[in-house]
């Protein structure tokens, strides 16, 4: 979700004078959503953890978010934070900030996307980036969405024509869809020249897992491979410049893909492709018949490179 910033006077009557009861005009949505996490996860330290951010700078942000209020939202002890009264009340109103500014982000989308916009959903990065530049000479006159959903929401976007293509990593049986493979993308580790794994023709998962590696977080469905290094730590960086940034200046491996590794963005690394179940995903074009015609031109595009 983009950063928002949500902008709340809270005002009470002195001679009919109203006057703000704590000492900003604003705080950012970010700061309730963590401190939603918070209060789902129990303690600071565990919402930190999911957060993938550290203790420090969430309490840093918690003790903002109180100064801003004006309102203690935590009983601090010496071993111990944990959400006060104010606190407990506070995060059903955050719950109410939060889903009202998603609701309406995603309705403006919705309304944009009908009147202006060639609007294209994918699972995964790669095939959008793709994608988008196969049919770049059949879209230079039209203003191009693009976003990264879940299989399921992409194919509810497409039955209401909030897509006009959708990208699936398994075909999809639908009247008045039409279906076609677009190509097969395949993991690779990239690991600096001095790595213990950079002189492996090919690792497994069971290789990597433990290690700590560079995450970009908009990978959409490859974000499964977690669950396969169970005790590998990830530094996750939310822009795709700053991961392509640490990359090239961090001795830490990261994860590119046949499609996605270019020496630029990767800093001339070892690349290593990972060979285990998992490590490739196959993607599939859909659209409506009214644009077929575009799942015609990206396959050509396909055909040619």
């Amino acid at each position: 979700m983009p950063v928002l910033h949500c902008s709340i006077i809270c005002t009470h009557t002195v001679d009919s004078s109203p006057a703000p009861l704590y000492n900003s005009d604003m705080f950012e949505i970010k700061d309730l959503q963590q401190l939603i996490k918070i209060a789902d996860c129990g303690t600071i330290s565990r919402a930190a953890e999911e957060l993938y951010i550290s203790q420090p700078a969430l309490s840093r942000s918690m003790q903002k978010l109180e100064s801003e209020l004006g309102v203690q939202l935590f009983t601090r002890a010496k071993n111990r934070v944990e959400l006060n009264d104010n606190g407990t009340f506070f995060v059903q109103t955050a719950r109410e900030i939060v889903a009202a500014c998603e609701e309406g982000i995603s309705r403006l989308r919705t309304f944009d996307r009908e009147r202006n916009t060639f609007a294209i959903g994918a699972c995964a990065p790669a095939p959008l980036w793709k994608l988008v530049s196969d049919l770049s000479r059949a879209l230079s006159d039209r203003r191009v969405s693009t976003e990264i959903k879940d299989t399921e929401e992409l194919l509810r976007g497409l039955g209401c024509d909030a897509y006009k293509l959708i990208i699936t990593n398994s075909p999809v049986a639908v009247e008045g869809v039409i279906c076609r493979k677009y190509f097969t993308e395949r993991l690779l580790l990239c690991l600096p020249a001095e790595h213990r794994l950079a002189a492996k023709k090919k690792v497994t998962f069971d290789d990597i897992d433990g290690i700590t590696m560079l995450l970009y977080d908009g990978i959409g469905v490859w974000r499964g491979v977690r669950d396969k290094i169970p005790h590998t730590r990830f530094i996750v960086q939310n822009e795709f410049d700053d991961f392509s940034d640490l990359v090239r200046q961090s001795s830490l491996p990261s994860f590119a893909t046949d499609v996605m590794y270019s020496p630029q963005t990767h800093g001339g690394r070892v690349v290593v492709p990972v060979e285990d179940e998992g490590a490739a995903q196959t993607f599939y074009i859909c659209a409506k018949d009214d644009y077929k015609n575009f799942v015609r031109r990206a396959l050509a595009a396909e055909g040619e490179n």
